[in-house]
């Protein structure tokens, strides 16, 4: 049983090649994205200002229908490296007790890298991920990332064909001795046959990818990778323009029951389940029983913090650089990542390579670094 609190969405009749392009419809009216009138969220920039509502989407989309962000994301596949997992463990040995801040959140996952990385595999072959690996089982890979974590086996689908603008990143990165690699990427290189049986597309690089469906079934989505096999199953059951109030509890409020949705109608049905699992993402995912409405927590940042752009986790200055052409095709350099290191953002610049959009050309913007970064 999925239930869904936006609209049933296919390939075929939400965003075909006809008008996936419509720019209009989905970059500016949010055709696929929660209305702040829908689900209204705080945010501060830190701790001294009083969080507001987001009247407008920009930082993050929230989505709405069947397949979620998973509809219009831009496809960047990354992993976390290994010492993403345990950021604290690693920051304290490497720098002292004494080195964060004590209003840092910082904490260890709880798992590594090791244990997820079967998982990582498999869902890299599900999309059928197009990328160059640079670390297969502890051998550096020429042409990939030398430090990431180490792989079981190789990217299912070659990396994507780059223009001009990454092009010339690389060989300028490579004359100054810096190791540049191919973004692993969820927009296909070539036609592929997922384990499901599922065939994905190749990517026709028009350049509409973050914002937008995929007419051309070339992006990884849960629409081009699983749906299709999932609704064959006899006991499948999809729920759509149902939203989920609150999770239901045992008597001990420790073990999930089920949940209470309410439907079009405004009537309220109880759905029982031996295991519920929440799949809107890290914010409106927060419901339990002390917010029946499904209330979302001021999403505050620490003076300390910066939101990341990488892989999804804190992250500090010192990102990787890459410049980008239309939707996800990048070669980028990761020793720039300056070993993770948590700073005020007004202390540290960073490099930061700006779009280069098929839709219109930005030019690249550098930030000249403030402390030097060391190569590892």
């Amino acid at each position: 049983m999925a239930i869904e609190r936006g609209p049933w969405r296919d390939t075929a009749t939400d965003f075909p090649p006809a008008y996936a392009q419509d720019e209009l419809r989905y970059h500016i009216r949010h055709d696929l994205f929660l209305r702040p009138a829908q689900v209204t969220m705080t945010f501060r920039h830190n701790l001294s200002q009083t969080a507001l509502p987001i009247r407008s989407w920009g930082a993050f989309m929230p989505p709405n229908g069947v397949g979620g962000g998973g509809v219009h994301w831009n496809a960047e596949t990354w992993r976390f490296l290994p010492s993403d997992f345990q950021l604290k463990t690693h920051l304290t040995e490497r720098y002292g007790e004494k080195f964060l801040p004590s209003d840092m959140t910082i904490q260890d996952w709880g798992v590594t890298y090791d244990e997820l990385e079967p998982h990582y595999d498999k869902f890299e072959y599900l999309c059928g991920t197009s990328g160059k690996a640079g670390n297969i089982k502890g051998r550096i890979q020429a042409g990939g990332n030398p430090f990431e974590g180490q792989r079981a086996r190789e990217y299912p689908t070659p990396p994507q064909k780059q223009p001009y603008g990454p092009t010339l990143f690389a060989q300028a990165a490579t004359a100054m001795g810096y190791k540049s690699f191919p973004q692993p990427s969820g927009n296909l290189s070539q036609a592929y046959t997922n384990p499901l049986g599922v065939t994905l597309g190749p990517c026709t690089y028009c350049g509409f990818c973050e914002w937008f469906g995929c007419g051309n079934y070339s992006k990884a989505s849960p629409q081009t990778t699983i749906l299709p096999t999932l609704v064959r199953f006899p006991n499948f059951e999809a729920r759509t323009q149902c939203e989920v109030l609150k999770i239901n509890l045992d008597k001990s409020g420790k073990r999930a029951t089920g949940v209470t949705y309410v439907d079009t109608s405004g009537n309220e049905w109880e759905q029982p389940a031996d295991l519920v699992l929440l799949c809107a993402g890290d914010a409106v995912s927060r419901l339990h029983e002390g917010h029946p409405r499904g209330r979302i927590r001021d999403l505050g940042l620490s003076p300390h913090a910066r939101p990341g752009a990488q892989r999804g986790s804190t992250e500090p200055a010192g990102v990787s650089v890459q410049p980008s052409a239309p939707g996800n095709i990048h070669l980028g350099s990761d020793q720039f990542q300056a070993e993770r290191v948590p700073t005020r953002s007004d202390q540290v610049g960073h490099l930061e390579s700006r779009r280069l959009s098929g839709r219109g050309s930005r030019p690249l913007r550098n930030l000249s670094h403030t402390e030097k970064h060391h190569r590892r």
